[in-house]
């Protein structure tokens, strides 16, 4: 194997192919990706809505890393480490409301700012400072009606590099979405794979050929504007009485579609990675009006359980493919634009 399976990566489109089947199942690649991808980029953990009260909280753990995010009396969010610093207890219950945390181990009690407020029985202890053994903050930005997180503190700032996909998503305002129901899949195959397949319509012609394909034909859709951490493919509609949507992902996995149409879309979030597996939350977003109507909800869930039934069974093939003896990687379509952006972020991550 080699040991940057991303070097090859082509610099020009016409000559992308698809990437080896290294990166897909092997351990060494996932355990690097993990830090140098994963760690290092802009993960979303949450809706802001999800946190819409002051003294709202709810622990989140993007790449297995221990969160707290909270809504603080001022209104501010609060994004901190749940890990306690006297003896790495977990601060705090999963959700709830409240003026305070607490650990439940030795009570130690901290702020929505994650400032150490009380700790029993520590006057004595030689060097204690309670003003330094605050919950350790984590770098978070917020976009979109969404929290990202940053866990290992250095990559460039979010807002600016997404200026772009902002300006094109600004008239469907995802910010006033808020989360209508979210659909859970236990997703045996490598988180690359689930990206590439989110990325491209290409497979409408054949994965959905009785769905998408019939609204959103998969040789007229294309890529649109991209930058270094984000890229755009837009899906015209078949005809007048169908809607266009628009798909976008924010590197490394987040992924987005909204509708042209009707206020709503989705978000898949890609959670307890493996090399070989994840759990996948599809995450239904929808106007408050649309989003408060069971009925609408149910046939958005049934909707958006329909199509990634489909998916299923070819991100599976897909798996069993790339990790067989028998692969050998092949050149992309123009179609799969999206792809290429995709791995050309990958192949800077591992310089």
């Amino acid at each position: 194997m080699k040991a940057n399976p991303y070097a090859d990566v082509a610099d020009i489109a016409a000559r992308a192919t698809a990437l080896p089947g290294a990166a897909y199942a092997d351990l060494a690649v996932f355990d690097a990706e993990v830090r140098k991808v994963l760690r290092a980029g802009w993960l979303p953990v949450l809706r802001e809505s999800e946190v819409a009260n002051p003294g709202d909280y709810r622990a989140v753990e993007p790449m297995g890393e221990p969160v707290m995010v909270a809504r603080k009396t001022d209104g501010a969010i609060g994004v901190f480490s749940r890990v306690c610093r006297h003896r790495g207890m977990l601060v705090g219950d999963a959700a709830g409301n409240a003026r305070s945390l607490t650990c439940p181990y030795h009570l130690w009690r901290y702020d929505l700012d994650g400032a150490l407020l009380t700790a029993p029985a520590m006057e004595d202890a030689e060097g204690f400072d309670a003003r330094t053994c605050g919950l350790k903050p984590i770098r978070h930005e917020l976009w979109g009606g969404w929290i990202f997180v940053n866990i290992g503190r250095e990559a460039e700032p979010l807002a600016p590099r997404l200026a772009p996909l902002e300006a094109r998503l600004a008239a469907l305002n995802p910010a006033g979405m808020v989360t209508a129901k979210v659909l859970t899949f236990e997703s045996p195959w490598n988180w690359k794979v689930m990206v590439e397949n989110f990325l491209e319509s290409y497979h409408h012609i054949g994965t959905h050929s009785t769905t998408l394909q019939r609204t959103n034909p998969g040789l007229g859709a294309y890529p649109g504007e991209h930058g270094a951490l984000f890229t755009i493919l837009e899906n015209p509609a078949a005809g007048p009485e169908n809607e266009s949507f628009v798909v976008a992902a924010v590197f490394p996995m987040m992924l987005m579609f909204f509708s042209e149409g009707a206020p709503l879309g989705v978000w898949y979030e890609l959670t307890d990675l493996e090399p070989r597996r994840f759990e996948l939350r599809i995450h239904l977003l929808a106007a408050p009006e649309l989003a408060a109507s069971a009925e609408f909800v149910k046939g958005f869930a049934a909707q958006a359980t329909g199509i990634h039934m489909e998916d299923i069974g070819a991100c599976e093939g897909v798996q069993r493919g790339v990790t067989s003896a028998g692969y050998e990687p092949g050149p992309l379509s123009a179609l799969e634009g999206c792809l290429w952006h995709f791995h050309r972020h990958l192949r800077e991550c591992f310089r």
